[in-house]
């Protein structure tokens, strides 16, 4: 897959057409991921007709959430977003020249997971009036990341083509083949315009190299272009300011032998030059890109099967899988696809790294190990008894995962309440092709909105005084068919409640915040635990619902929930850690009554093992006090519990390792 993408347009052309998007009227319901500019789904542009999931998303240049400037939209291509003209354009005289215009980049919505990456592209096409395809070509902005946000990297595409008398045209833009429905944005595109070119413009219609993808570092790569406007003053191919122009013939139509060739992902243009007049189009051979790399089934028991899966583009001069630095170079079939079986006993994150000379991609899966329900276990819960859903998810399920969705369900001995009642998920099942698999289902119940779900007979034995209990669950993020929906991974969450049965008094409450959805085939579900001390006052209940109500967004995903025995809760505990600003966390500790402790990274660790936790601050609500050297104890109060802020540097190589103080 060859990256096309022409960075000037012919000179001297006479525009026809042009559209900015900037009629876009659609649901603004979040801000973007990275650069908190708004954006919008569900919306129309008069003159286009759309089609696909959530319909037309739109992304607002001018505006961060909250500000009114005039607007300036730019539409974002999502799963299978696709807008077609429904005007004709007057552009398609029998042997004239014309060439589309266009603004192009990346895009996402409100999270991460679904952001473009660099094996995404567009498809432009230029339709007769019989929808046939006159001329076509895919334009693929790169990955999203710093310096590549939406628009700012400058990229221009040019789909020039010559009008074979048949009528006017119309535009048909989306994303292109294998990129529909793979949990991301294939890119957004602004400006458009159609022109005509004057007879003798200099202009290059092609740039093609072959092979289109790297093969082993240092192969010879043979690039073809045709131009316009011949003779040209110079013609010239960089990096390397290689002189084609002798490679040229009368015609226009060129080719040249690069051997050797590039060692790693390289971008080349083509510059042509006539009378002050300069065109470029360039052409990206990239290495390789992992398209999807998943864990099948997760979460699992200890030991059990779990199927890794990937597709990879080729050739790769290497392909592993990390922990263990396992070769599945062998494993993986001339389509790129392949499989392995791993049997893990603790929840691990697997790497699967292709490369290619220089260059490198890398993919990570999750593969969830849950131990099997304590046999001396209080309670547990597994949500799997929902009955009567609107099994609704087809034929894509559920945005970013594909997992299997239903809406209104009702569970034996929970009660419900909330808009749309119970919403569930199975992690066991996916769609693809508009098929969903047929697994033994594994339902987690998804919070959304207003959603509430209590049990409706207390556990017998949980609340005696003085005694120790343990919640244990799995949490991830939730969304349904609506990208605009996710919990946004900051004040997003599940509140679970521990509840007296005799009077629904709360005895102990716990806010979990829960990160979005990771990607395809993967939920994100993590384990989960916190603690709380019975008063002796009844039988409990679990309540649980949304940390942050009313926001149009899901909160989170709750499955397999497990009362078990704690002991006595002298601690020490980290019962809740909470991301509360950009690398600023709040921990919640249950430890013993007025104790100091320390908190330092696990000493297993590679990255900076041991290293002790400075300069905490007050929690909110504050719950013990801060001092010691450099503010670096934290003592509980008279309750055994104290809360505090810090910040790490490197979050995943903070465990939740303490230390208590003499």
């Amino acid at each position: 897959f060859g990256i096309l993408t022409c960075l000037s347009a012919a000179a001297g052309a006479q525009t026809i057409f042009t559209e900015d998007f900037n009629g876009y009227a659609g649901n603004q319901n979040n801000t973007q991921v990275d650069t908190g500019l708004e954006v919008a789904f569900g919306g129309t542009v008069a003159g286009w007709s759309n089609s696909g999931a959530g319909t037309m998303h739109a992304v607002d240049l001018a505006n961060l959430g909250g500000e009114s400037n005039p607007s300036d939209w730019a539409i974002m291509f999502w799963q299978n977003n696709v807008i077609t003209q429904t005007v004709g354009i007057a552009a398609n005289d029998s042997g004239t020249d014309y060439e589309v215009n266009f603004d192009f980049g990346t895009a996402v919505y409100a999270q991460a997971g679904q952001a473009t990456s660099a094996s995404d592209s567009i498809l432009v096409e230029v339709l007769r009036g019989d929808d046939s395809v006159l001329a076509s070509n895919t334009f693929t902005p790169g990955a999203w990341g710093d310096g590549n946000y939406n628009l700012e990297a400058g990229l221009q595409g040019t789909l020039p083509y010559v009008g074979d008398g048949t009528g006017d045209v119309r535009l048909r833009i989306g994303p292109a083949a294998g990129n529909f429905n793979q949990g991301r944005f294939a890119g957004e595109i602004d400006n458009l315009s159609v022109a005509e070119l004057p007879p003798g413009a200099i202009n290059i219609t092609s740039f093609t190299a072959t092979p289109d993808t790297l093969a082993d570092s240092e192969d010879a790569v043979t690039f073809d272009w045709t131009v316009t406007g011949m003779p040209l003053d110079s013609l010239e191919i960089t990096p390397g300011n290689i002189d084609v122009l002798g490679d040229t013939d009368g015609t226009g139509i060129g080719s040249y032998l690069l051997d050797p060739g590039p060692d790693g992902t390289t971008d080349y243009t083509l510059t042509a030059t006539k009378g002050g007049d300069t065109v470029t189009r360039m052409v990206t051979l990239p290495a390789p890109e992992i398209t999807s790399f998943t864990a099948s089934p997760s979460p699992v028991t200890p030991s059990e099967n779990v199927t890794l899966s990937w597709q990879v583009g080729l050739p790769a001069t290497t392909l592993t899988i990390d922990p263990g630095g396992i070769d599945v170079s062998g494993d993986t079939d001339g389509t790129g696809a392949g499989s392995i079986i791993v049997k893990p006993t603790e929840t691990t994150t697997y790497t699967l790294t292709a490369t290619r000379g220089t260059s490198a991609s890398t993919a990570n899966a999750v593969a969830i190990v849950q131990t099997p329900p304590d046999p001396n276990a209080l309670a547990y819960e597994s949500f799997d008894g929902i009955t009567d859903m609107d099994l609704n998810g087809g034929p894509n399920g559920q945005v970013t995962t594909t997992h299997d969705v239903g809406v209104g369900g009702s569970l034996a001995g929970w009660s419900n309440e909330g808009a749309g009642t119970i919403h569930a998920v199975d992690t066991h099942n996916i769609w693809t092709g508009g098929v969903v698999s047929t697994n033994p289902p594994n339902w987690g119940v998804m919070i959304w909105q207003d959603n509430v779900i209590t049990q409706t007979t207390g556990t017998l034995g949980s609340n005696e005084s003085g005694v120790g209990y343990r919640i244990n669950f799995l949490a991830a993020g939730a969304v349904y068919q609506q990208a605009g929906q996710v919990n946004d991974g900051t004040t997003d969450g599940l509140r679970i409640e521990v509840l007296r049965a005799s009077d629904d008094a709360v005895l102990h409450t716990f806010d979990h915040i829960t990160a979005p959805p990771v990607g395809l085939g993967d939920l994100g579900l993590l384990p989960v635990n916190f603690t709380y001390t019975g008063d002796g006052s009844g039988d409990i209940l679990f309540q649980v619902g949304p940390v942050n109500a009313g926001q149009g967004r899901f909160q989170g995903t709750i499955d397999d929930l497990q009362l078990t025995l704690a002991g006595s809760v002298s601690g020490p505990e980290i019962t809740s850690i909470t991301e509360i600003g950009e690398g600023v966390f709040e921990l919640t500790l249950l430890g013993a009554a007025n104790t100091g402790y320390e908190f330092r990274s696990s000493t297993i660790l590679d990255f900076n093992p041991g290293i002790l936790a400075e300069n905490l601050t007050a929690g909110d609500p504050a719950m013990g006090t801060i001092g010691g050297s450099n503010d670096s104890v934290l003592t509980t109060d008279s309750s055994g519990k104290g809360t505090a802020q810090l910040i790490l540097v490197e979050p995943k190589n903070f465990v939740m390792a303490i230390e208590s103080m003499p």
